[in-house]
């Protein structure tokens, strides 16, 4: 029992007293670390550079196929908004004049 887990208690043994692996400069450094210590590089993909580029070059095609469709419910809520704001002030305004002697 003792020795399956002596066995992999311990990452497997590097061959030589250098890491081949690595860049020449870094090999002494690398020899003081164990495998599973290792430097993890990551890079993004070409799919993630630029994930804004596409959409900035479809942007103004779709704002023109779908501005009908926002104009008429923004410009329908808006003008129904300024109209009541409007009717209700000129109301105050007529109720403010009826109380003038």
């Amino acid at each position: 029992m003792s020795s399956m887990l002596r066995a992999f208690s311990r990452s497997r043994v590097l061959q030589g007293p250098g890491r081949s692996d690595v860049d020449i400069a870094m090999t002494k450094w690398w020899t003081k670390k164990r495998p599973t210590e290792g430097q993890v590089t990551r890079t993004i993909s070409a799919h993630e550079q630029h994930p804004v580029g596409p959409w900035l070059r479809t942007f103004p095609k779709k704002v023109v196929e779908r501005a009908p469709a926002y104009i008429l419910w923004l410009g329908g809520s808006l003008g129904l908004t300024y109209g009541s704001i409007g009717l209700a002030q000129s109301l105050t305004d007529a109720e403010d004049q009826s109380h003038r002697p």
